[in-house]
């Protein structure tokens, strides 16, 4: 053993895989010995031999204790079934599943039936079994809730219920075999503690939500059966996880040694750090403002590598807006990995960008990377093993190579990982949240929310559903002559829309004439706007029938060209319903739109904050945290949801940065107001101008939006005398490459005065980083209010009623946000030095003057003059 020590002293930085093969002597009257082999990675073995090989040249200190106790690993049966037994691709069953509320209803219904059908028998339902299974190096608790387990005298029945959609013919014949193994796998949990009884009667019922033809299958299995089939799965799930499984000790204790990867704390990075301790600790709430420049991503990560090391938390997840931010937190991990922390990182994109077959469009039937992604997923999962930061590249290499699909490799990849780095879809969104760790039996996550500024309006939108006349139009095109059935249910539905456009287009209600619940007074009426707070049950109906021939058709595996619009439209269609069955309430409201020559309906939600609430209040800790949360009573009012036990905890913390280094400007002797802007816009040219003349440098000039971007440029154009300055400006609908192109001026500086123009709240808003020369000042035109829509009239209507701030809420506050988001691109890092011009006559009253951050000293000049006065002096003090 010390050779195999030495040995793997002087190469475990290389990370190989070292298979050991152990001979386990055998009793006596066995006549044989048994052979086990384990695969280590190689610093994960030398971890656990040091000890028995080195002691005596180890101080106590550094001495690591041999364990007493094999390592428990915990997995749910139906975990443990899926990952052993599921087998081909991801086109699944041909028949359909059923959504989370009906799947409970239906399994209510059973429980029902089984009462009516077992009379003289004992009947219970959701039982909840566990049992163990021991190897030398694990032991594997497998836990579970049953769906029915009935005793009766002739013996006890455990059965297995799963929903399905569509018709019966479309099960397979005996049952799916991974159902099958869950029944078993409870059979013999039930057995094990139970050694009287010599068999197990097995039942496997498949619920029918629209047919209500219920299918049920039963076998009888002896107690050997059982047990056998159980070590053997659990030896099978041992294999696959066993190695990542064994280095999850060496992991966390990584997490308890890593130092801080920088030189010294940034002042306020220490008091977050204890609030994300505490809030991890306590399962609770935490909200954070941490200027720009407080190190925020590190100030997160950190503690929460302790509390994962301290085991308060299964994982973290990292949740962002943009791909920018995800990219810094996967760098701030890469630092503290240099620094030893060994435990494993991804980073989830969308499926879109990860896709391989883009023409096939997820097409599970079709795609070579889905259609036996289930046989090649062990051996992918065991290559990334072997990584500690998963990024596009390594996702996309191991797709490759082992030919699954990238999006649901990195989706099972993750599993294993402690840091998950994501958007926030990934943990909030109900079409798209990871049920397999935010589920209702999912252990506790602690949740880092960034820039949870944008979480609100993002929010309102993953609630909200919509339907549109186009999509209508592409989607029946696609089945036409196809599916007569199918074209009909589209047909009523398109004449409901037709019916809508028409009284859209009147001054007349409307919706009463075509909502037989509706009446004239509880409609809202703008022009080609229509709302009301009720369900529309007739479009509802149309959209059910739809459905229902949709999935009939579907089921059949149609080859059609124009596939993908048929199933846009479904699948919105299912998500519109689903809002209205699980979601809609009076946070909602109905809103009918004529948008040019598209007709579009929508169930509108207006506050998601319980929403977002129900998914980690009281069972994941989460911090939202961000430069601008202010004011940050706002941002807990949209976002934590009433009814809490634990009382959200609230962080202001000050600039890092000394004050002198930024210069806050104002004037307000301008109105940018609509009715204004052609009166002041040249005026305004003027103050530009006066800025970017006082130093050699580049700017950014936010406008309120592409229109006045448009008017200002017009302007520009014209003018005789205009600065020698080069300008540049944003275009609506930018291309990857067309921003990066944007941002590619501002690497040159000193020479030449760039000045560049974007919209305020648009893609150069935030989440873009120009340190020291290569920005000098921004200019923010306007205070950032929302656009007028009676959409947003109904937000401040809904918010006056609740919060008592209607105008606030919907305007005020998220407008003064893109503000603060325009100021902080000026101040990055301790070297920074900057100014910001802010223009417009409101930002002299007192509602503007209180949401200014504490840091903030604005100077107020009238005109151009006065600006080139104070800039100057500023910038002669460098």
């Amino acid at each position: 053993m010390a050779e195999l020590a030495d040995a793997l002293a002087s190469g475990a930085s290389d990370r190989k895989v070292v298979q050991v093969q152990v001979l386990f002597p055998a009793p006596a009257d066995a006549g044989s010995i048994r052979i086990q082999r384990f695969s280590f990675f190689s610093e994960e073995l030398l971890f656990c031999i040091l000890p028995l090989c080195y002691t005596d040249r180890m101080s106590d200190d550094n001495l690591v204790q041999p364990s007493e106790s094999r390592q428990q690993i915990r997995t749910a049966v139906t975990a443990l079934a899926q990952a052993v037994h599921r087998k081909g691709g991801l086109a699944g069953p041909a028949y359909a599943g059923v959504q989370a509320t009906d799947g409970i209803r239906l399994h209510q219904r059973f429980s029902k039936n089984l009462e009516a059908s077992w009379p003289d028998a004992s009947i219970q339902s959701e039982v909840s079994l566990e049992a163990q299974f021991a190897t030398d190096l694990f032991d594997l608790v497998v836990s579970g809730r049953c769906d029915a387990l009935i005793e009766q005298a002739s013996g006890p029945v455990i059965i297995e219920a799963k929903s399905y959609n569509g018709q019966p013919d479309k099960l397979p014949e005996k049952g799916e075999d991974v159902h099958w193994a869950q029944a078993m796998i409870y059979g013999w949990i039930y057995l094990n503690s139970r050694p009287e009884l010599s068999e197990m009667e097995i039942g496997l019922v498949y619920l029918a939500q629209e047919s209500k033809l219920d299918v049920s299958h039963r076998r009888t299995h002896s107690r050997g059966q059982l047990q056998d089939f159980f070590i053997r799965t659990c030896e099978a799930y041992i294999q696959q996880v066993g190695d990542v499984i064994t280095g999850a000790r060496l992991r966390l204790a990584s997490g308890l040694d890593c130092p801080f990867p920088y030189g010294s704390l940034r002042s306020g990075q220490k008091r977050m750090m204890q609030e994300v301790i505490g809030t991890a600790r306590q399962t609770g709430l935490a909200f954070v403002q941490a200027p720009t420049g407080t190190g925020k991503t590190m100030a997160a990560l950190f503690p929460a590598v302790r509390a994962l090391a301290n085991k308060l938390t299964e994982h973290c997840f990292y949740l962002t807006n943009m791909t920018s931010t995800r990219l810094f937190a996967q760098r701030a991990v890469a630092d503290l990995q240099a620094c030893g922390l060994r435990m494993k990182c991804i980073v989830l994109y969308a499926k879109e960008k990860l896709c391989l077959q883009r023409d096939l469009y997820c097409d599970s039937r079709r795609c070579p990377y889905a259609t036996a992604y289930y046989d090649h997923l062990p051996d992918a999962l065991r290559h990334l093993f072997l990584v500690e930061n998963i990024g596009e590249t390594e996702i996309l290499e191991a797709a490759r190579r082992f030919k699954v699909c990238p999006f649901e490799l990195a989706l099972d990849m993750a599993v294993f990982c402690e840091i998950i780095i994501c958007d926030y879809n990934y943990a909030f969104d109900p079409r798209i949240r990871l049920d397999r760790f935010f589920g209702q039996d999912s252990k506790s996550h602690l949740l880092l929310v960034d820039e949870a500024h944008n979480l609100p309006s993002r929010s309102r939108n993953m609630f909200s559903a919509a339907l549109d006349r186009q999509g209508l139009l592409k989607a029946q095109a696609a089945v036409k002559g196809h599916c007569p059935p199918l074209e009909v249910a589209l047909g009523a539905i398109l004449g409901y829309m037709d019916r809508l456009s028409e009284n859209l287009g009147s001054e007349l209600p409307g919706l009463d004439n075509m909502e037989k619940d509706f009446t004239p007074d509880k409609i809202m009426i703008a022009d080609k706007f229509r709302a009301a707070r009720d369900l529309p049950k007739t479009l509802l109906s149309l959209l059910g029938r739809m459905i229902w021939q949709c999935r009939e058709y579907l089921e059949q595996d149609p080859d059609i060209p124009n596939r993908r619009h048929l199933l846009d439209y479904y699948f919105s269609a299912l998500y519109f319903g689903r809002v209205a069955e699980e979601y809609f309430d009076d946070t909602y409201v109905l809103a009918c739109r004529q948008d040019k020559d598209n007709t579009l309906v929508s169930l509108l939600c207006l506050d998601a904050a319980d929403k977002l609430a129900a998914t980690y209040a009281g069972r994941h800790p989460a911090v939202f945290f961000s430069a601008t949360l202010s004011p940050i009573n706002y941002y807990v009012g949209l976002i934590a949801g009433k009814g809490l036990n634990l009382l959200p905890q609230t962080l202001l913390l000050g600039s890092p940065f000394p004050t002198e280094n930024l210069l806050v400007t104002l004037c307000s002797a301008l109105s940018t107001r609509y009715r204004q802007r052609s009166e002041t816009l040249e005026s305004i040219c003027d103050m530009v101008f006066a800025a970017i003349q006082a130093k050699v440098g580049n700017y950014l000039v936010y406008v309120p939006s592409f229109a006045y971007l448009q008017m200002f440029r017009n302007l520009l154009k014209a003018m005789p005398n205009r600065p020698d300055a080069s300008f540049i400006f944003q275009t609506s609908n930018m291309s990857e490459a067309q921003r990066r192109k944007f941002l590619d001026q501002f690497e040159r500086f000193g020479q030449k005065t760039l000045v560049a123009v974007a919209v305020m709240g648009g893609i150069f808003s935030e989440g873009i980083d120009l340190v020291g020369d290569k920005l000098a000042g921004v200019v923010v035109i306007g205070v950032g209010l929302p656009q007028i829509s009676p959409e947003r009239e109904i937000m401040k209507q809904y918010y006056g009623e609740v919060m008592g701030s209607g105008y606030e809420f919907a305007y005020l506050y998220p407008g003064f946000n893109k503000v603060q988001q325009a100021a902080g691109r000026v101040i990055r890092t301790e070297e920074d030095r900057g100014f910001v011009l802010l223009i417009d006559d409101r930002y002299a009253t007192p509602a503007y003057h209180s949401l200014f951050p504490a840091e903030w000293k604005p100077v107020d000049v009238q005109d151009g003059e006065e600006l080139s006065s104070v800039l100057s002096e500023f910038w002669s003090d460098i």
